[in-house]
């Protein structure tokens, strides 16, 4: 439990709402799993997911600034964010999401990508372990600036299926920051960087399956 007395006054209403989003975008990223896609009921709770991934990113941005700089809130704020809405935008798009807005946010997962890499440098230089899993996650948001890149380059209307298993990356991936947040929250393990990777160990063959069974829908 977190020590009113330690916070600003500003802080405070921020951090409920922070909580709030956080647990609410949880419960409906799992939710989802379950709900048959293309479900009227998925997209309802997709776009509450949407929301609340928002909502955190705007509340983690001054929360991350006020007091003591918390890196990792930043960073991480973001990435989700570029996950979510991307996401978003891969579901919706039946163009393959090639606009002005996807373009910027293609840009966006990039100097993150740039940012999560300078850190782990510097976490290596101070001997701080961290610098494994800040390294893990700039691997990742490169991953994604590379694929942006490619996809936007493409002028032909996209498969359909191609396109549900990127909307099913993005938005799986997205679960695992929701997840890694929780479970760094409330230190679930001892080890502060297994606490870090743990979720995303456990969810990329998760993204694997759901992306390959789309993809083999093609044939």
């Amino acid at each position: 439990m977190f020590n009113n007395n330690n916070y600003l006054d500003i802080e405070l209403p921020l951090l409920y709402i922070h909580i709030l989003a956080g647990f609410i975008s949880l419960v409906v990223a799992y939710t989802i799993l379950f709900l048959k896609k293309g479900d009227k009921r998925h997209k309802k709770f997709g776009m509450i997911y949407v929301y609340g991934m928002t909502t955190i990113f705007l509340t983690a941005i001054p929360l991350s600034l006020l007091g003591e700089f918390n890196s990792f809130l930043f960073i991480i704020a973001i990435f989700s964010f570029y996950l979510a809405f991307a996401g978003y935008r891969q579901g919706r798009d039946r163009q393959g999401a090639r606009e002005r807005i996807d373009n910027v946010l293609a840009i966006f997962i990039q100097l993150t990508c740039v940012v999560f890499y300078c850190f782990a440098i510097s976490l290596f230089l101070l001997g701080n372990s961290m610098w494994r899993t800040t390294l893990l996650f700039g691997t990742v948001a490169l991953g994604f600036g590379i694929n942006d890149y490619f996809r936007l380059k493409k002028t032909e209307k996209p498969n359909y299926y191609d396109r549900t298993s990127t909307h099913l990356i993005l938005m799986l991936s997205g679960t695992i920051a929701t997840t890694t947040a929780f479970i760094v929250t409330i230190e679930l393990f001892s080890a502060e960087w297994i606490n870090w990777t743990f979720p995303t160990f456990v969810f990329v063959p998760v993204i694997i399956y759901f992306s390959l069974r789309e993809k083999a829908k093609k044939t």
